[in-house]
C-alpha cells in the first residue's frame, strides 16, 4: 500500500485514514476494508506497531492505529465509532442491520471478537508470551515489552487468555450453526455485515492465509498461528475463506 505522511495528508480535505504498515494488523485491516467495501475513497498514512508515532500523536492525539479523520471532524479510533462513519458517508451498501435485534447482536459480536478483554485481546497476549519465548536478547525484548505494558500483559492475563479466546470461538461456532439452520451463510440476518468483515480480519489471528493471500512478514506468522491447544473450528475458517471470496479484496494490503 502506498502510505502518506501525516505532514503529507493533515491538510488534505476528506477521509484519511492511519493504518498500521507492514504487517496484517486486523484493527487496522478491518477499517480499511469497511471503506473499500462502500467505495469511500481516502488517503492511507502510515503508523508504526509498537512505536512511538509522534507526528500522529500531534495531529490525532493517538499513537496507534487505525484513527480516522473525515475532513475537520474529530478523530475516531474505536472499532465502533469507525463503523458508524462508514455507515454515515455510505448507507449503501449497508454495514449495519436495519433490525434492531440483529443490530444489536452484530455490535456484540464485534465486541467479543475486537473489544478490550476481547479475542484479538487475548490473543495479543499469547502472542506477547511466544514473542518473550523466542529471545531473551533485550532488543529483541523491545517490542514485546512495549506491548506487554500497553495491554497488561501478566502471567495470570496470559494464563487465562486461552480459556476465554476458546469460549469466544466456541460462541461464534455456535452462531453460525444458528444461521446455516436457517438458511444464511453470514453471522447476522441474511446478508453479509460488519460482524462477517471483522471476523474475517480478526480470524487471520489465528489461522492465517497462506503467504500468497497474506503475505505477512515470516518472523510474525508463528505468533500469528492459535496455539495448538486452541482449537479453531474449521467451519469458522470456511466462513472467512467465504467472506474474502465474496466481498473483500485479496490478497491482504498493508
Amino acid at each position: 500500500m502506498d502510505y502518506a505522511t501525516v505532514e503529507e495528508a493533515r491538510d488534505k480535505p476528506g477521509l484519511r485514514l492511519a493504518l498500521t504498515m507492514g504487517v496484517p494488523g486486523p484493527w487496522s485491516q478491518a477499517a480499511k476494508y469497511l471503506f473499500e467495501y462502500k467505495d469511500i475513497p481516502f488517503i492511507p498514512v502510515g503508523q508504526m506497531g509498537a512505536r512511538e508515532n509522534p507526528e500522529l500523536f500531534d495531529w490525532t492525539g493517538h499513537r496507534n492505529a487505525p484513527v480516522a479523520v473525515y475532513n475537520d471532524e474529530a478523530p475516531r479510533v474505536g472499532w465502533y465509532e469507525i463503523v458508524l462513519l462508514a455507515e454515515r458517508l455510505a448507507p449503501e451498501p449497508r454495514l449495519i442491520p436495519a433490525n434492531p435485534s440483529e443490530r444489536a447482536m452484530m455490535f456484540g459480536l464485534i465486541t467479543e471478537i475486537a473489544s478490550q478483554g476481547g479475542l484479538a485481546w487475548q490473543r495479543r497476549l499469547q502472542m506477547v508470551d511466544v514473542m518473550y519465548a523466542a529471545s531473551e536478547d533485550p532488543k529483541v525484548r523491545k517490542t514485546p515489552d512495549v506491548l506487554a505494558i500497553r495491554y497488561g500483559h501478566n502471567r495470570a492475563a496470559a494464563d487465562q487468555a486461552e480459556k476465554t479466546c476458546a469460549e469466544i470461538l466456541t460462541m461464534l461456532t455456535a452462531q453460525l450453526e444458528i444461521q446455516a439452520a436457517k438458511g444464511s451463510d453470514y453471522l447476522v440476518g441474511a446478508t453479509f455485515t460488519a460482524a462477517d468483515l471483522y471476523w474475517a480480519c480478526f480470524s487471520q489471528l489465528l489461522v492465517p492465509m497462506a503467504d500468497d493471500l497474506n503475505p505477512m512478514p515470516a518472523r510474525l506468522r508463528g505468533p500469528y498461528n492459535a496455539p495448538k491447544t486452541l482449537t479453531v473450528d474449521p467451519l469458522l475458517i470456511a466462513h472467512r475463506n467465504k467472506m474474502y471470496e465474496r466481498h473483500l479484496s485479496l490478497p491482504l494490503e498493508f
